[in-house]
């Protein structure tokens, strides 16, 4: 479905919804969606003509512009925060801190595998705004944690706990961002919403602590208490001010409201549902689409994680200019991943821009590969270029993502698996580095470039996928409209799932 369609069919599902139900049993607000049950009481009400009149494009705009300013800027600020914390071990080995990092910075992951769908489904059942704002203030305990660890074990601890409260951070935004903005709208609002500025502001941070005199705190102790305060602020703010869902959104009018709901109508992936659907979770397991999203970009992403210390330090580069050159990294793979969000919905043709995004990383690889480590230029150049892998992760692994899945429970489900995968490509990626191969390092590229070869392959499977199961919806839209002409709910709040409702559409 082209973003023109979809812009068509969210006006013809705004006139449709005027006549909401107004009669729906306590059991019918327990299946539909919230938006549904809002949209009843809206009804209702004395006021509903004015409160359920069209709306024009500048109440519209204004709309978005408050929930970017206040939803897009939270969620970014809770996501920044959660790569920031995850790689600051790092960050402090330069000031003195000295334990297995390795296995340190693999137990996170651990951590996010074992509870992802225990914290995914505490969202569902609770408001997704506080419940937010809950895991990131925890973010900040256990930062605060790493500060006072005083061996292996205690650190240990902390970092397991970090994952658990970061690990469904990646499925809490994809039910953010489906509820509130267009398919049209959120590729480019997840690319901002999942920034790699951690690099950033670990590098900027560990730089100007290298002026720091230690007094009665180490350097890095001191690193991990200011960003465990900062944690902790943004998680009190996401508390109060990141919402549930609309209907939730105490800075919004109820007019607001409305137009927040209906105007997300096209994407027909609806905005909540509170219960556990089993059937939902089945339909996920079989469903072929999310295992190719699941493992798609995965492993050779992983490596990543090796590559930019592992690759400057063969350079010869002092402590301080390696804490320097971890910036470029972070904004390479931000502004890269912004430049293709926008390309994927001005082309209308998103997995193409993955494939073209990924043929960048695979040139990048093949040039890490051949230049030598002399030429210091020349291989910086190409590690950065490398740090290009965000875009194509950002519209597959996220925008697309959250576009193509419909359902409440099987949402948490995909994304869960799909971060799963995540998980493991981190855990896998950085083993493939073999530390008498320095500084080529040939495994670890060998397994980069069939990775991203592989890539390229399940996208295109991906594709095919979507296409087929559209050309079948055309059918079933046609069957179900003759059977079903008479029913006064729209099926984009009744918590279907992407195959069961006829008039959803995979983007592709």
């Amino acid at each position: 479905m082209t973003i023109d369609d979809e812009e068509k069919h969210v006006r013809e599902a705004a006139v449709n919804v005027i006549d909401a139900p107004k009669d729906l049993t306590e059991e019918k607000r327990e299946t539909y969606d919230v938006a549904a049950a809002f949209l009843a009481d809206v009804a209702a009400r004395p006021d509903a003509a004015e409160l359920l009149a069209p709306w024009t494009d500048a109440e519209e705009n204004a709309v978005k512009r408050k929930l970017d300013r206040i939803v897009m800027v939270l969620l970014f600020f809770s996501n920044l925060m959660s790569g920031t914390d995850k790689v600051l071990l790092g960050t402090a080995a330069t000031f003195g801190f000295r334990t297995d990092l390795h296995l340190a910075n693999s137990i996170p992951y651990f951590g996010m595998i074992g509870f992802v769908y225990l914290q995914s489904f505490i969202f569902q059942k609770f408001p997704i705004g506080k419940t937010i704002g809950v895991n990131v203030f925890f973010y900040g305990i256990c930062t605060f944690g790493n500060a006072g660890a005083k061996n292996f074990a205690g650190l240990a601890a902390c970092r397991f706990l970090l994952g658990v409260f970061e690990g469904a951070g990646h499925s809490a935004t994809g039910i953010v961002i489906s509820m509130f903005w267009k398919k049209s709208e959120q590729p480019w609002r997840t690319a901002v919403m999942f920034s790699t500025l951690s690099s950033v502001v670990n590098g900027l941070l560990s730089f100007a602590l290298q002026f720091y005199n230690p007094g009665p705190i180490s350097r890095w102790r001191l690193l991990f208490v200011i960003m465990g305060c900062w944690s902790i602020i943004v998680g009190v703010m996401d508390y109060f001010f990141l919402p549930s869902d609309p209907t939730q959104a105490w800075w919004l009018t109820d007019r607001q409201k409305v137009i927040a709901i209906r105007r997300t109508a096209g994407n027909q992936t609806g905005i909540l549902n509170h219960h556990v659907k089993w059937d939902q979770v089945r339909e996920a397991l079989v469903d072929v689409k999310t295992w190719l999203l699941a493992v798609s970009l995965n492993i050779p992403n992983g490596g990543l994680i090796g590559f930019n210390s592992l690759i400057v330090q063969s350079l010869g580069y002092s402590v301080k200019e390696v804490t320097l050159l971890a910036i470029p990294t972070g904004v390479v793979s931000w502004v890269s991943s912004l430049i293709f969000a926008k390309l994927a919905t001005k082309t209308k043709r998103p997995l193409l821009c993955t494939i073209i995004s990924i043929l960048i990383c695979l040139a990048a690889t093949i040039m890490l590969k051949t230049i030598p480590r002399s030429n210091k230029g020349g291989s910086l150049a190409a590690l950065f270029i490398l740090y290009c892998y965000w875009a194509p992760y950002i519209i597959m692994g996220s925008s697309i993502l959250y576009a193509n899945v419909a359902g409440t429970t099987k949402k948490i489900a995909v994304y869960g698996i799909s971060y799963w995968g995540y998980c493991v490509g981190n855990l896998v990626g950085p083993q493939t580095f073999i530390s008498t191969e320095a500084p080529l390092y040939p495994s670890a590229t060998l397994t980069m470039l069939i990775g991203y070869c592989l890539s390229i392959l399940l996208v295109i499977l991906y594709g095919i996928s979507c296409w087929s199961s559209n050309k079948l919806k055309e059918k079933e839209q046609a069957e179900w409209e003759a059977t079903h002409h008479d029913e006064d709910v729209a099926e984009e709040w009744k918590d279907l799932t992407d195959r069961q409702n006829p008039y959803f559409r995979y983007s592709w």
